[in-house]
Formats: structure tokens, C-alpha cells, sequence
């Protein structure tokens, strides 16, 4: 074993996490000035280290993958790190420029993506391990649930369910425009001036921020937005938006609750009159942070009428048809873009006729390892009549592609896709999110103990 990996490097991590974490609830007012020697520390490398090894991912413009630096050797690579650090020569390169799809519509849309290099993600994790513990200190008690350590999706999806149960039942259901592409860098740096005054650490977030990208052999400068991909983007992005949050726990013009998740939001109303308010009062408040609501996907509604959030449909249903009595709080299912989503993907990993006969062992695989990922999100809720719809999608699909692959000439047999489809039943082997859904489920990593705020 390494030297660097002997040392318990993730308990004395914890351990500066910890301290740091304490220094800033003690004092809110506290700037801390001392921050970029602790990037360089072995034990912060190392730690950063495992953390974008977890998370793999591909290669930047270097083309340096995760396996070659394993094959050259870890401790070198770290070591020349910081070395980098230490005597100030580390500069970030741009990032790879990638389109992801977005959504499911059409014509197609796509969301860019920013791919650092391996040296950038380590070092940016690095930074994240120091600064995180501080911020989090400032974000306790705010209505933000996105990439924050020990928070998920499902803790916002709780609170959205608490605050239906307590009667605000009108909501601000907003998006704000091109967050990640739009933010404003001088406004970014000013908050973080909040809580950093150590002038290397603030220097290289704003290297970072400066560093462009790389699209089709050509590089592109960044004067404003950080490039989502990026390790400490999410961080980055819930410093932004604390102002944000702050500002809605003191508001007196209307009455309701926000919940956040990165940049999609809602604000729970107890009438129609507040949520109006509310929509106000947001749109002016991001104008003035240099954002803007998306106005395709922003409206008020009454929770009767339904809402999505963060991929549910949210909706008060009558619980007797005949007796028109509400549930007492906000069912939620998976939405329709979420289930056109899934189907999509079913179709991807199915494939064609042919591929599906020829591969059927791993196409099963892997259609079974999305449909654990997908059951372990969306079980929360009442999504049973969804998943049994989605279940018969796939049983359909892959009975109507397994008829089509049936050879031709004379040794093709004359049954349609209903024959098929008993015998995938007959065989019970084919994976189904009805089944799926009363399985055990680990913890997902997202809300997973933090163990600084316990140390």
C-alpha cells in the first residue's frame, strides 16, 4: 500500500473538515483566510483523489483517462499536483465541450457539458473538500436541497409533501433560464468574498471560471456561467443562489415556503393572491442576481391542477369519487416527461430486432440495471399504476422486436407478437418495476451520513 494511502487519509480529512466546519458555525461573520495550503496537504489530494475515481467519467482535451494515470502511477501523478500547487504554477486548462440530450421533445434538444481534465477534477475536488464544510454551515437551515452533502432529491420531495399537508396549496412552480450558462462571475466572487479572503483560493476559483472550453478544435472564452460537469460547479452554484434563499426566510410581502433543487425551484402559497406575490417577488430578485425565469416553464398554479418537480408529477386528488374530499397532502407519481424518458431509454437498450436475439443475455443486463436505478427514485410515492403500465412497454416492446427477428425462408414460424409475449410471462424472468419496488434499496450516495458534522 501507498504511503499516501497508509497515512488514513479520508479520517484526517475528516478531521480538517470537521474543524473547519465548526470554525464557521461558531462565527458566521468569520472570513477565512488560510485555505489554499490545505489543498496541497497529501491526505486532501488523496482523498480528491478517490472521490474522482468514484465518480470515473471520460478524459478532457489532455485525452489523459482515469486507467492510464493508475498505470503510470497515482502517487507521481498526485505528487507533480502539488508541486504545482505549492509554487503557484498550476494553471486550469479548458474544458471539453460536449452536447448531452435534453429532455425528450422534438425537435431534439441538448444540454452542454463541460469535461475538465482529470488534473483540473482533482484539484477542483480538493477545493470543494475545504470549502464545502464552510458554506454548509451558512446553508443549514435554507430551503436548498441540491448537491449538498447528505441532502438528496427526496428530502426537497419531503418538504414539498410537508408543506401541502400544512394547506399551502397554491404554488410558483419556476425554473430559472440557463442558470449554469448565465451566472454572473463578479457577482459569484462577491459572495464568496463573504466567507474567503484568502487571496490564492480566490485567484484559482476565478481561474477556473475563466478557463474556457474546447468545441470542435476551436477555444471559446467564458465571461460569465460555469460549465456544468465541473466538480465544484453545484457548490459554486448553491453560493450563488444563498442570497436567493436568505432573502425568501424574510420576506413580508406574501406568505409561503420555498424548496430548492440547483436551479429549479417551487414556493408553496396558502392562496392565489401570495403565490402571485410570490412570482413578483422571485422574478426580481433573480433579476437582480443577473437571472432570469424561464417563461415556458414558469406559472402558478393550485395544486388540484397538478405540478412537476424534480421528475413527479405533484397533485391533490379527491379520495371518493362520489364525496369530493382532497387527499390530505400532494400525491406524486413519476411525471410524463419522465416516463417518456424511460421509454426512450427502453427502446436504446433493447435495440434492433436483430441485435436483441443475438444479445439477449446482455441486453437483459443491462435493461435490469436501469430498471433498478429508475424503481430506486421513483418507488417513492404512489407510482405503482405507472410502473405496471411501464412494465407492460417493455414486456411489449421486446415481444414485438423478438417477432420481427424471426429468421426468414422456411424456417420462419407464423406468430405475432402476442405469442411472444405469453411466453416472456410463462418464463417470469424478464425484469418489472412492479416487482422491483417491494425489493430491499440501499441508501443512495447523496444521502449518506456526513461525517464531519459528527466529528
Amino acid at each position: 500500500m501507498s504511503d499516501l494511502a497508509s497515512n488514513q487519509p479520508i479520517d484526517r480529512t475528516t478531521e480538517l473538515q470537521s474543524k473547519l466546519y465548526q470554525a464557521a458555525k461558531r462565527d458566521p461573520s468569520r472570513r477565512f483566510h488560510a485555505l489554499y495550503d490545505k489543498l496541497y496537504l497529501p491526505y486532501v489530494l488523496w482523498s480528491a483523489w478517490q472521490q474522482v475515481r468514484k465518480n470515473q467519467g471520460a478524459a478532457g482535451i489532455d485525452q489523459q483517462t482515469l486507467d492510464e494515470i493508475e498505470a503510470l502511477g497515482v502517487e507521481a501523478f498526485l505528487a507533480e499536483i502539488a508541486q504545482a500547487l505549492r509554487e503557484k504554477t498550476y494553471r486550469p486548462q479548458p474544458a471539453r465541450r460536449v452536447h448531452i440530450p435534453k429532455g425528450s421533445g422534438k425537435p431534439p434538444q441538448w444540454r452542454p457539458l463541460g469535461i475538465p481534465t482529470v488534473r483540473d477534477r482533482v484539484v477542483q475536488a480538493a477545493a470543494k473538500l475545504v470549502l464545502e464544510p464552510i458554506f454548509e454551515a451558512d446553508f443549514e437551515g435554507t430551503p436548498s436541497f441540491g448537491f449538498r452533502p447528505g441532502l438528496g432529491p427526496h428530502d426537497a420531495l419531503a418538504a414539498v409533501d410537508e408543506n401541502a399537508r400544512k394547506g399551502f396549496r397554491w404554488v410558483v412552480d419556476a425554473d430559472i433560464k440557463q442558470f449554469f450558462d448565465t451566472l454572473d462571475h463578479q457577482q459569484l466572487m462577491t459572495a464568496l468574498r463573504r466567507r474567503i479572503s484568502d487571496g490564492e483560493m480566490l485567484r484559482l476559483i476565478y481561474r477556473w471560471l475563466k478557463a474556457g472550453y474546447l468545441w470542435e478544435g476551436e477555444h471559446h472564452d467564458t465571461d460569465q456561467g460555469s460549465p456544468q460537469g465541473s466538480v465544484i460547479s453545484p457548490l459554486l452554484a448553491n453560493v450563488y443562489l444563498h442570497a436567493f434563499d436568505r432573502a425568501q426566510q424574510t420576506e413580508k410581502s406574501f406568505v409561503g415556503r420555498l424548496v430548492r433543487y440547483a436551479d429549479d425551484f417551487v414556493i408553496q402559497c396558502g392562496t392565489r393572491e401570495h403565490a402571485e406575490r410570490a412570482l413578483v417577488w422571485a422574478r426580481e430578485q433573480l433579476t437582480s442576481l443577473g437571472l432570469a425565469l424561464h417563461p415556458e416553464k414558469t406559472r402558478v398554479a393550485e395544486d388540484r391542477e397538478g405540478f412537476d418537480f424534480l421528475g413527479f408529477h405533484h397533485r391533490r386528488v379527491d379520495r371518493l369519487r362520489r364525496v369530493r374530499r382532497a387527499s390530505h397532502g400532494v400525491l406524486r407519481w413519476p411525471s410524463k416527461k419522465a416516463q417518456q424518458r424511460f421509454r426512450d431509454r427502453v427502446r436504446h437498450l433493447v435495440g434492433p430486432p436483430q441485435r436483441l436475439r443475438r444479445h439477449w443475455n446482455e441486453r437483459i443486463v443491462a435493461l435490469r440495471k436501469y430498471l433498478v436505478g429508475y424503481c430506486q427514485y421513483y418507488r417513492h410515492g404512489q407510482s405503482s399504476a405507472v410502473f405496471r403500465k411501464l412494465d407492460y412497454f417493455v414486456e411489449y416492446r421486446i415481444a414485438r422486436n423478438y417477432t420481427r427477428s424471426q429468421p426468414t425462408g422456411k424456417r420462419r414460424k407464423r406468430r405475432n407478437w402476442l405469442h411472444h409475449l405469453e411466453k416472456l410471462r410463462a418464463w417470469g424472468k424478464l425484469p418489472k418495476l412492479a416487482d422491483l419496488q417491494r425489493g430491499p434499496f440501499h441508501a443512495s450516495s447523496g444521502e449518506a451520513k456526513v461525517r464531519w458534522r459528527a466529528v
